[in-house]
């Protein structure tokens, strides 16, 4: 079993990340977990964007 974790700070340059990641691989998908953290620095909101997928 393996795992990739995809991250970025824009919700579409993630899904254009998994999208490449799931042409060029072709993995056989066990599980995939999806999360957004929010967090505040110099009073500017910042958002990370992620995705791990455990993968054969």
């Amino acid at each position: 079993m393996k795992v990739k974790i995809i991250e970025k700070t824009h919700e579409l340059d993630l899904e254009d990340a998994l999208n490449c990641f799931l042409e060029n691989e072709k993995p056989n998908i066990q599980n995939m977990f999806y999360e957004v953290a929010l967090t505040s620095h110099n009073g500017e909101l910042e958002y990370s964007f992620s995705c791990m997928i455990v993968y054969l």
